[in-house]
């Protein structure tokens, strides 16, 4: 677990603490050592303690980042009294060890409300308000680690509920005709963060997910490019990433709306390449310029040799029409390596980083570069 405080009494109430619960305590670090740590898996932790007066001004970035719905699995504490900044961050009022003893073995509040719809009026509000916020998951070359992009993922940042993934709203408002509203609201977040200096990202493609009813709009594209000259983002900058709600039935509007892309500049990929996507063949003759392997294929890898022929004969297929091809859940030394043997150019997973907010980017990228040796071999 790790301690973020200089006051002497919370350490010795949590190394007490810690001790009775067997745990090891890394203590004296900073907020951003904190940050660094949090960002990568290499390490798992627990409990983060946070001192509030040590916070460094990255308070809601910690609370964010362990409020993950995804990937997260370190709870977060605050240290001294007053309101926690999210509804998952618990408190420890005073430096009591029979305190920290009890809300270190106390059961995890929940990071993400119960498995049910969000009301649709709520999700109304949110695309009307400021709820709807930006996370951005790395993608690393596997040559040379070098990171290459950024994946914009949207997140409700619901008041009661907490920050809600994407699996549980997105379809609600696929489903109310609302697709295109949503990716105009998380674009525009997307583009006004990164526009801003000192993330330490502006080297890297930015990847925005288009639904496939949405990419077949002109006046989305209208809106998107308006978007992206606003905040003075090169089109060459961004690949957009087309998500298949539904199947795509016309091959040749779709292709008109991809040379459109092309034309301005943009780059296109296809997203959740597996067994399920019909007609694969001919997408890939479309105007792509990558794709990426399904999550749950690139998992499966080492226990399915039908799994792994398709992936095996996707990749040849996609290099042989000159696609950049991207392995998304890449959670571990292992996949790395299945990965990169077969041939894939890019991975994407918590293995390099989950999703992170705008503020943890350059304290992702420092500890990434820093880590030269890794992944190891495995």
């Amino acid at each position: 677990m790790l301690l973020v405080s200089n006051d002497p009494r919370w350490e010795r109430a949590v190394g007490a603490a810690a001790a009775d619960c067997g745990g090891a305590l890394v203590s004296n670090i900073r907020a951003r050592d904190a940050l660094a740590r949090l960002t990568g898996t290499s390490t798992r932790y627990s409990h983060l303690l946070l001192d509030r007066g040590c916070a460094d001004g990255l308070l809601q970035e910690l609370a964010d980042l362990t409020s993950e719905p995804a990937g997260s699995q370190t709870e977060m504490l605050m240290l001294g009294e007053g309101a926690p900044p999210h509804p998952h961050v618990g408190v420890i009022a005073a430096a009591n060890s029979r305190l920290v003893r009890a809300a270190l073995t106390a059961p995890p509040l929940p990071r993400e409300a119960e498995p049910v719809a969000v009301p649709m009026a709520d999700l109304r509000e949110a695309l009307a308000g400021s709820m709807i916020e930006a996370r951005y998951q790395p993608i690393v070359r596997m040559a040379d680690r070098q990171p290459v992009a950024l994946e914009v993922l949207a997140r409700l940042m619901h008041p009661v509920r907490g920050i809600v993934s994407p699996d549980r709203f997105v379809p609600q408002l696929e489903d109310a005709g609302l697709a295109a509203l949503l990716t105009e609201r998380i674009s525009a977040r997307a583009f006004a963060e990164l526009a801003r200096p000192g993330h330490g990202c502006d080297d890297l493609q930015i990847t925005v997910n288009f639904p496939l009813d949405v990419l077949l709009m002109p006046e989305a594209l209208d809106r998107l490019e308006r978007q992206r000259q606003a905040a003075g983002i090169p089109a060459k900058r961004l690949t957009i990433e087309l998500t298949e709600s539904r199947p795509v039935e016309d091959l040749v509007t779709l292709g008109r709306s991809l040379e459109r892309l092309r034309r301005l500049g943009y780059r296109a990929a296809i997203d959740d390449v597996g067994h399920a996507v019909p007609r694969l063949a001919a997408l890939l003759a479309l105007p792509f310029s990558s794709l990426k392997l399904d999550k749950g294929m690139v998992q499966r890898v080492a226990t399915s040799e039908e799994t792994r022929d398709f992936l095996e004969r996707t990749i040849r297929q996609a290099h042989l029409h000159g696609l950049h091809v991207v392995a998304e859940g890449v959670e571990t030394v292992a996949l790395w390596h299945a990965m990169k043997a077969m041939g894939a150019d890019s991975a994407q997973g918590f293995l390099a980083a989950r999703p992170l907010p705008l503020a943890a980017l350059p304290v992702w990228r420092d500890a990434w570069d820093r880590a030269a040796d890794f992944p190891s071999a495995a």
